[in-house]
């Protein structure tokens, strides 16, 4: 354990001592939109008012649907002063996942924009700006029962092993510490500017909030959509004059290609394992810390000290009121050294799995090394400890995969591909960042990508479908009869599933060579889309510049996204070179 435990608290008590304390401060700001901590705060109060009067209260749960905006930030502020916790809903999600959402939670009632459409939701509330209007903080007495730092604060669902997600329902009682010791580790100030990157439905975006409020900073929104990594985030934080960032590794290097980031910067990489290289090449004129954490703990558990570029990156040492163990399969402790699984407890442990107490037990398991009713987090992770005390991240116990920073669970993308017509056998697996599907069809049926992904789209979430799809006449196994999945072949050398139409014009041809050459494959066909043969955002930042810088043109992200295909992109350029 690290640090001086916090007192216990409540994250809105934490955001109104700020608010005391520097009322003129800007809190939060979007485009040219800028709002003090005073503003900021009573505007949240208002719609806290509004929730109170509508029967919102202490274990109650409230779905927000709304993009990263100022009106999301009033939101969260808002529910969490009336005593619930709440549900961050991605609108972009596809309506049968966002309806599952909904019914598991049962939400009390959900927050959107004016004239946004939510199907499945019973009672629909709007948030919208008042300003010049205010009222006092809520109290207690104002509150239908008391806030204690045992109430849950939010629910964040991760992928699930069954094929459906599970929400995990964390308090308050973490989000001190976590605010805290990220104060001290990122040396966050009152001028300080951190980017919220994150998007709103992971809780990395928690780490975002917090911190920089206790330290009474500004936190500066991205907007909405996300911001892809490359020349435009770089963009940003040259013109907003941020001071910190949180992204994943491999994010890092379309910025690169995009102007990189001012030397100076704190920046903080989390979500998936940093490679060496990454480090090397990004800690040289900033401060960069790694820092590692489940869903199932207030954000984060471990975090290292500033990288120096030299060897492995650790994950670092527990965060403040965080205590790790290293054991091995009989939960006794393994030697310094030795790769054993991670586990941890502290005020920021998760209450569990929403109404699922089976995973719940499960996972969170009594405490062999605490006192009476104390419960650790098994976390599937294996690493080991140096000589310095820093943990260092090895791999999985299991087959949970890590992809651009996603946790994702292989059974629930399997689920999802076993359920379209023709697939009799799915494997899903991780290659190079991607996520690869090893599918085949039943008897006699072709699996085309071009059929096969727009029906997983209806279904999963972007970060869930497969980046790539491999039709096979039949999946390895091992002896014993199950899927061999060391004898899968490399997606990049195996037979995809493409529509193989090559390329006739000059402007194709070059544009097949980039498409191949950023996707590390061999050829693509003229008509398939990016994206359906293991494209991704962070590849399209890599790939519009190499077209600017190949073909002398002016291309623009949003214009390729519009236009995906070698073919449509070839017309796209084309015609406005005539």
């Amino acid at each position: 354990m690290t640090g001086a435990l916090q007192p216990p608290s409540t994250a809105p008590a934490l955001f109104e001592a700020t608010a005391a304390a520097v009322p003129d401060r800007p809190a939060v700001a979007m485009g040219t939109t800028t709002l003090t901590y005073a503003e900021l705060n009573g505007e949240a109060n208002l719609l806290a008012r509004r929730l109170v009067a509508h029967g919102v209260g202490p274990e109650k749960l409230v779905a927000l649907a709304m993009p990263r905006s100022i009106e999301f930030v009033i939101a969260i502020l808002a529910v969490h002063k009336a005593g619930a916790a709440y549900v961050p809903v991605d609108p972009d999600y596809p309506e049968d996942r966002k309806r599952h959402m909904l019914d598991d939670t049962s939400a009390h009632c959900l927050l959107a924009l004016p004239g946004q459409d939510v199907a499945g939701a019973s009672v629909v509330m709007t948030v919208e700006r008042q300003p010049g209007r205010s009222e006092p903080n809520l109290t207690d007495q104002d509150r239908l029962s008391p806030l204690l730092a045992d109430h849950p604060a939010y629910v964040i669902y991760t992928s699930g092993s069954t094929g459906q997600p599970k929400g995990v329902l964390v308090t308050h009682r973490g989000i001190p510490n976590l605010a805290d010791d990220y104060v001290r580790r990122q040396n966050l100030l009152p001028d300080s500017r951190l980017l919220a990157f994150a998007s709103p439905s992971f809780d990395a975006a928690v780490a975002e909030f917090w911190p920089i409020w206790l330290a009474g900073g500004c936190l500066v929104l991205a907007p909405a959509p996300d911001l892809i990594p490359g020349e435009p985030l770089a963009r940003l934080v040259r013109d907003q004059r941020i001071t910190h960032i949180t992204l994943p590794p491999s994010a890092l290097a379309p910025l690169e290609e995009g102007g990189g980031l001012p030397p100076g910067l704190t920046l903080l990489v989390a979500g998936e394992a940093c490679p060496a290289p990454v480090a090397k090449s990004w800690a040289r004129d900033r401060v960069m810390i790694n820092a590692y954490g489940p869903t199932e703990a207030t954000v984060a558990v471990t975090a290292s000290d500033p990288l120096t570029g030299e060897g492995t990156p650790p994950i670092g040492r527990p965060i403040t009121g965080v205590s790790t163990y290293v054991l091995d399969d009989r939960l006794q402790p393994v030697p310094d050294g030795d790769v054993g699984e991670l586990y941890m407890t502290g005020p920021g442990l998760a209450r569990g799995y929403l109404r699922r107490p089976a995973a719940t037990a499960e996972r969170f398991l009594p405490n062999p090394f605490g006192g009476p009713g104390e419960r650790m987090y098994r976390t599937g992770d294996r690493v080991w400890a140096g000589s310095d005390g820093q943990l260092v991240f090895v791999g999985r116990v299991d087959d949970q995969l890590k992809v651009r920073g996603h946790r994702i669970e292989p059974g629930e993308v399997e689920s999802a591909l076993l359920a379209v017509d023709g697939v009799a056998q799915a494997v899903v697996t991780e290659h190079d960042n991607r996520l690869v599907a090893y599918v085949v069809g039943t008897a006699g049926v072709r699996v085309a990508a071009e059929d096969l992904l727009p029906q997983l789209r209806k279904q999963l979430p972007g970060y869930l479908v497969p980046d790539v799809v491999v039709g096979l006449p039949r999946l390895p196994t091992s002896p014993n009869g199950k899927v061999d999945r060391t004898a899968l072949p490399d997606p990049d050398g195996a037979e995809r599933v493409t529509s193989g139409r090559a390329p006739s014009t000059p402007t194709e041809i070059h544009l097949a060579e980039l498409f191949a050459e950023v996707l590390g494959v061999r050829s693509v066909g003229v008509d398939d889309s990016f994206f359906d043969v293991g494209g991704h955002s962070l590849l399209a930042t890599r790939l519009v510049a190499r077209i600017r810088s190949s073909l002398k043109v002016r291309l623009r992200v949003q214009a390729f996204f519009n236009a995906p295909s070698v073919a449509q992109l070839a017309k796209v350029l084309d015609g406005a070179s005539t």
